[in-house]
């Protein structure tokens, strides 16, 4: 059987509420802020796992801002590319490759191998997958929600402060 249940100061909490949608207290840039914070651990944990023979790949991890309209409470943690970055092949060591050939991309065109051997195509062995992304979150993710409630939580608390004076 359900119990009803009446509050004292409804009103204040809906107006606290209504305070944090409106206001600066949890804007896109506060709540970017705080994700930011939170995958400090798991950006840590990614470079300790990613293969120490990459230094690119090691410097490259990091955090990017979402993009486009909705996307500013969000940040994307992985290995970043373009300018000083050069994490362009991060998904191939997290997931491995399998055998294949590589062309030349002309036709009749040449590939230059080591020696100065040229030939129209090889037979790429693949690569055994080194994940270090996926480990490092499934390590981490508690640490990272828990910095996420702990800073919403402060956001909050300050905000009732002013409300019960």
């Amino acid at each position: 059987m359900g119990r009803n249940l009446s509050f004292i100061g409804i009103s204040e909490l809906t107006e606290v509420l209504d305070a944090l949608a409106g206001d600066k207290k949890l804007s896109n840039k506060v709540v970017r802020g705080i994700l930011n914070k939170a995958a400090k651990p798991i950006v840590q944990k990614a470079k300790e796992l990613a293969p120490k023979e990459d230094g690119d790949l090691q410097k490259a991890i990091g955090t990017v801002p979402g993009r486009g309209q909705g996307k500013g409470e969000q940040v994307y943690i992985g290995p970043r590319r373009g300018g000083r970055f050069k994490g362009y092949a991060g998904h191939l060591v997290e997931y491995g490759t399998a055998p294949h050939i590589i062309r030349a991309k002309v036709a009749g065109g040449q590939l230059h191998l080591r020696g100065n051997v040229f030939v129209e195509e090889v037979q790429h062995p693949g690569a055994t997958a080194k994940p270090f992304m996926r480990p490092a979150f499934d390590s981490k993710k508690d640490e990272a929600i828990g910095i996420i409630k702990d800073e919403c939580k402060a956001i909050i608390l300050d905000e009732f402060k002013s409300v019960f004076k």
